[in-house]
């Protein structure tokens, strides 16, 4: 995610212009293509969507936002204050790159469509690193002063059902998660 289109623009070039400095091997870059048509656009509101070519590792497609993930979800100041500023990115001159929290994450995962089974797999995985689901419900107060009620209801909507989804897959595994429960009860009185 990114603040703004200016901000969009120098990821733009870093990524499609790589320079010297990123290679990953003797001789060897990793090269992303900005894909024009995708349907991640349409589907989650993506701004772009680059196609990662990596010799080393599987390539894989990188969804960019400005400012909203799913047309709903807003990067808030609790967000950035969040994120970490990773020791590898942090000679980086022109373009700072942070990574979000995992709670942010999970909020992200857990507005997406209903469909989106890798979703779930992630979220599983969330889980298992553990998520403070009290720093969730804080930022789902502040998303609903920030986004219209409409698109608020639907985007915990969606949240509540993958978090359904995703007790069940754990009952079928013979495991349960307390804090899921909780968050869950927490979303029906207070947001569902």
């Amino acid at each position: 995610m990114v603040e703004n289109v200016r901000v969009l623009g120098f990821l733009d070039e870093v990524l499609t212009n790589p320079s010297p400095e990123l290679k990953v091997g003797p001789g060897v870059r990793v090269i992303y293509v900005k894909k024009v048509e995708h349907e991640y656009k349409v589907k989650l509101g993506a701004v772009s969507v680059y196609r990662k070519l990596d010799p080393e590792m599987r390539d894989f497609n990188m969804d960019v936002f400005v400012k909203r993930i799913m047309r709903g979800l807003t990067l808030s100041e609790g967000m950035k204050n969040r994120s970490v500023l990773p020791s590898e990115f942090e000679d980086f001159e022109t373009l700072r790159v942070r990574l979000v929290s995992l709670e942010d994450i999970f909020l992200f995962k857990g507005v997406t469509s209903l469909g989106r089974a890798k979703d779930i797999d992630d979220l599983l995985r969330l889980l298992e690193h553990g998520v403070d689901f009290e720093v969730m419900l804080g930022e789902l107060n502040n998303q609903r002063m920030i986004i219209g009620p409409e698109r608020f209801e639907w985007l915990v909507g969606l949240l509540y059902e993958k978090s359904l989804i995703l007790r069940k897959v754990l009952a079928e595994k013979g495991l349960r998660s307390r804090a899921l429960d909780k968050f869950i009860k927490e979303l029906e009185l207070s947001f569902v």
